[in-house]
């Protein structure tokens, strides 16, 4: 990975964009990059991250193993973000996991070097709370719908969390993927995705599922939240 690339990923993350070329430039020295491999486990639910890994291209999920080998899926990492950060700011998201979904190209910074940066540009800091408050969120969301949603809700939910809210097209999951991800049988899932389809909430392709009703799978997830019974 030469200096260019690894320059061209640092500027185009979020959380650097108050930075001048010079200052990250600096940064560069402070970094590695490598490619992880689909499957590659960053670190488990009890090894917390010591590093902050900036993803420069791939996804990488963001779970919690759940009994029979089932996980809940909290988040999806996509390129040019970042994951591995809570331990950083003594904020650990216990039992919580990250996985490369597909072939990975990542930076990873120490925590050494986070803290100093955050110290010495207190923007950066910032931005990096505030993605972590959104985080943060998107995980209490996930666990609030395994505990009070049924599959309907709970699929709702995975297909909010994993559209852009731009495209809102969710590419590269199989049946099998979203179950998975959820806790819950591939043919639950597959009947699910059908009535949606009916509905008119979502297009299904291979591999591919475009929102075309975001309000009603937004309805959806709401009616099954705890205040709705």
């Amino acid at each position: 990975m030469d200096g260019v690339e690894k320059l061209g990923l640092l500027s185009a993350m979020e959380i650097f964009s108050d930075l001048s070329e010079t200052e990250i430039e600096s940064l560069m020295d402070s970094t590695s990059m490598s490619t992880a491999k689909k499957g590659t486990v960053f670190y488990g639910s009890k090894d917390g991250p010591e590093v902050l890994f900036l993803l420069k291209s791939g996804r990488v999920e963001l779970y919690r193993q759940l009994q029979d080998d089932k996980r809940l899926t909290v988040a999806v990492v996509e390129e040019r973000s970042f994951f591995g950060e809570m331990s950083l700011v003594g904020q650990q998201m216990l039992g919580t996991m990250a996985r490369a979904l597909e072939d990975s190209v990542i930076c990873a910074m120490s925590q050494h070097d986070v803290r100093a940066l955050m110290l010495e540009h207190p923007t950066v800091a910032v931005r990096v709370i505030e993605a972590l408050a959104a985080r943060l969120q998107q995980s209490r969301d996930a666990l609030e719908e395994m505990a009070f949603s049924d599959v309907t809700g709970r699929v709702a939910g995975l297909l909010l969390r994993l559209s852009d809210g731009i495209t809102d097209v969710i590419e590269g999951y199989s049946h099998q993927d979203l179950a998975a991800m959820i806790g819950c049988l591939r043919e639950s899932v597959t009947v699910t995705l059908d009535r949606f389809k009916e509905s008119g909430a979502v297009a299904i392709g291979r591999k591919r599922i475009e929102i075309t009703d975001r309000s009603q799978l937004e309805s959806v997830v709401s009616q099954r939240a705890p205040s709705a019974s």
